[in-house]
């Protein structure tokens, strides 16, 4: 073989190489995941549509996502408030086997050592999984998982990091950025790519993340994309944008009660809608971002087309600050589905159903192992995983967890709450109440115990209960003194007295 035609062959094998790898990335679709906090079931336009449930939210961009894709009845968080439920969104793990289960407190707090700590480095997140498969990769909004250098966003999978690191936020944060000194973290600076900065004036800040989505889905670039925009809408504090609550309630405003009608109420729903009418805005701005504008919308090469939008909330709403968890029972922080069951659609021209619906278990633990594999990624050897690949399954109308248990369970002073599915029954309990059972396919508001006509089931699922018990560790954190020292003086978590039969 002459040296030419080695330089050839070379040549040849160097291009289709190079042309595998550009297949490879034009065949991974682009990933958003928009996730919002502490978003009601009826707080959105078209799952109360689906559900029969009036429901004065204003969403239009969020309902003809859903219309034009397929909304999930079923989709499930991995535990009933913030912090754990993104955690295992992340790991795709449910947080009670790494220590996760509680709120990583307030950094102001600096309780004990706490703020050094976050999701444990030995469990690899999908955005790293994702960025080694050629995505370029942007966290936007609320981290809530960890400060430290080795649990921050730009640590732990993500190129691009603008938000805030704590538990929430104020939503017009130019105001709290000159408040010295910073009494919790949601006075904290926002921050680009772990530097602190400070908010144009007036800026409101579910406008600012839609920007920066939009920005960053801008940028020019050869590689698909991943981007997870959480919001803290609608997340107290409850500070509608001027603007729209003028828009939306032009007789709003703040009132002492009258006639013997507690107007507060009134505007804490007020303010609740308007902040997600926010998000709605900044939706359709990000998918705007996504379109060709020198085409009609028909553009099949739009970068919309190829890209998988997913929507769903970190937990149930909290009526306590104006949700709607109609028709589900109960709030955040409840293993009742209305602390657990968020809304959730898929849209995805092309590729994802029009105008459907999923009516089978979906978990957020799913996410994981589903978006890696359309990414073509591959999953770290060992990585355990607490949910599935649902793609085929979900495009042929299956169901992935037929047969399986699935399990939340949160502690609660000096006790659990617990709810343990397999099939279309749930059984739950509360401390050392009474055990209960529910078909929450059918009974979504779980008004019918069906404990005694179903004491079989049950049993199973208390044994089931107590088995997955043994595999979880005690909290690696507390979010405050008062909660640490009571998890000592209940001798915590008393795992035997809640998975008995009673």
């Amino acid at each position: 073989m002459n040296r030419l035609t080695k330089v050839l062959l070379i040549a040849c094998g160097l291009l289709c190489a190079t042309t595998d790898c550009l297949a490879q990335s034009l065949d991974q679709p682009n990933i958003l995941l928009i996730f919002c906090d502490d978003l009601g079931y009826a707080d959105v336009g078209f799952n109360a549509e689906h559900f029969g449930v009036q429901t004065d939210a204003v969403t239009p961009n969020l309902d003809a996502l859903a219309k034009h894709g397929t909304l999930f009845s079923q989709a499930y968080v991995a535990h009933p408030f913030c912090g754990p439920s993104r955690m295992g969104l992340l790991t795709g793990r449910r947080p009670h086997v790494f220590g996760g289960q509680k709120n990583l407190p307030d950094v102001a707090k600096n309780l004990q050592d706490y703020n050094q700590k976050g999701i444990p480095v030995t469990e690899k997140l999908f955005s790293t999984v994702l960025q080694e498969a050629n995505y370029r990769t942007a966290c936007i909004g609320k981290w809530h998982m960890g400060d430290a250098k080795p649990f921050h966003p730009n640590t732990r999978g993500f190129d691009q990091f603008y938000g805030f690191l704590g538990g929430g936020h104020q939503y017009y944060p130019s105001i709290t950025d000159k408040v010295k000194p910073k009494i919790n973290d949601y006075q904290y600076f926002l921050q680009r790519n772990g530097t602190d900065i400070r908010s144009p004036e007036g800026a409101y800040l579910t406008d600012t993340l839609s920007d920066e989505a939009a920005k960053f889905i801008s940028q020019p670039s050869d590689k698909p994309f991943f981007m997870y925009v959480a919001y803290n809408a609608p997340h107290s504090p409850l500070q509608g944008k001027t603007e729209d609550l003028q828009t939306l309630f032009p007789n709003h405003k703040p009132s002492a009660p009258e006639n013997g009608i507690n107007y507060r109420d009134y505007e804490r729903r007020q303010n609740l809608v308007a902040m997600m009418h926010a998000v709605d805005r900044g939706v359709g701005h990000i998918v705007d971002a996504m379109k060709d504008p020198n085409q009609d919308g028909n553009d099949s090469d739009s970068m919309l087309n190829s890209t998988l939008i997913v929507f769903m909330s970190d937990n149930g709403g909290k009526i306590l600050q104006a949700g709607n968890n109609a028709p589900l029972q109960d709030d955040k922080g409840s293993t009742h589905e209305g602390g657990i069951r968020v809304p959730m659609f898929m849209h995805w021209p092309g590729h994802v159903p029009t105008a459907a619906v999923f009516d089978h278990p979906v978990l957020a633990l799913d996410l994981y192992p589903t978006f890696t594999g359309l990414a073509g990624a591959t999953v770290p050897e060992g990585k355990k995983l607490d949910g599935k690949d649902i793609w085929s399954d979900f495009l042929a109308g299956r169901n992935s967890h037929v047969g399986e248990t699935m399990y939340w369970l949160r502690h609660h002073g000096s006790g659990n709450e617990v709810a343990i599915r397999n099939g279309n029954l749930k059984a739950y309990r509360k401390n050392t109440g009474k055990w209960q059972v529910f078909d929450v396919a059918n009974d979504v508001g779980e008004t019918t115990d069906l404990a005694k006509a179903n004491a079989d089931f049950l049993s199973s699922r208390i044994a089931d209960g107590a088995d997955w018990a043994r595999s979880l560790i005690a909290p690696q954190w507390h979010d405050t003194q008062a909660a640490l020292d009571s998890w000592i003086e209940n001798k915590m978590p008393r795992y035997e007295s809640t998975f008995q039969a009673r």
